[in-house]
């Protein structure tokens, strides 16, 4: 890395806080959308709405697949921050622990509470479109993930939890229905 001017680390520090944004976004997006909304528009044909229903059918393979990209992104960008603060101070330590805020910092302004923020409220627009981004990507990287999530689905077996709410769980009460009706006519 020595060889890579600081400019290129820079703008390479400043993809990966996108990219992570986007993965954020996306987490936020995809669980805070309407889903009877997006079943609606997917009986009428809408095909981004029919690929988000089919992910949030899924949603241990969809969850598996933003964070996996996420916690990757991330990652590289904590390390991509400290060759850049080596480059420029030595191996201080003082200045590996500020580079260390400045990361944190950034990540959580530029790539976690901002695009969550977009994401919550403008899921039901943005579910549809990222939900052709996430099906890719759970395609190309399905053989990880379905690694990943064994060790998930283990730990939720010893805590005696199922990935897969049971149907009684996701059924709503007339109570809880007439709420809905009530929310949705204001």
């Amino acid at each position: 890395m020595d060889n890579i001017p600081l400019s290129v680390l820079i703008g390479a520090f400043v993809v990966l806080l996108i990219l992570s944004g986007c993965f954020s976004l996306s987490e936020t997006a995809m669980m805070a959308a309407n889903r009877f909304r997006l079943r609606h528009l997917a009986q009428n044909g809408h095909r981004g709405a029919k690929k988000a229903v089919e992910l949030l059918d899924k949603t241990d393979k969809m969850l598996g697949t933003i964070l996996l990209g996420n916690n990757l992104v991330n990652a590289a960008a904590a390390t991509l921050v400290s060759v850049i603060v080596l480059a420029l101070f030595g191996d201080d330590k003082w200045a590996l622990g500020v580079g260390t805020l400045v990361v944190t910092f950034a990540i959580l302004v530029f790539s976690e509470i901002t695009p969550k923020i977009i994401g919550a409220t403008y899921a039901d627009r943005l579910a549809p479109y990222i939900a052709y981004v996430l099906t890719f990507l759970l395609r190309v990287c399905y053989p990880l993930i379905w690694f990943v999530n064994l060790f998930a689905a283990a730990i939720l077996r010893v805590f005696g939890l199922s990935i897969r709410p049971s149907a009684e769980s996701s059924r709503l009460s007339p109570e809880e229905l007439r709420s809905l009706v009530l929310e949705s006519s204001h």
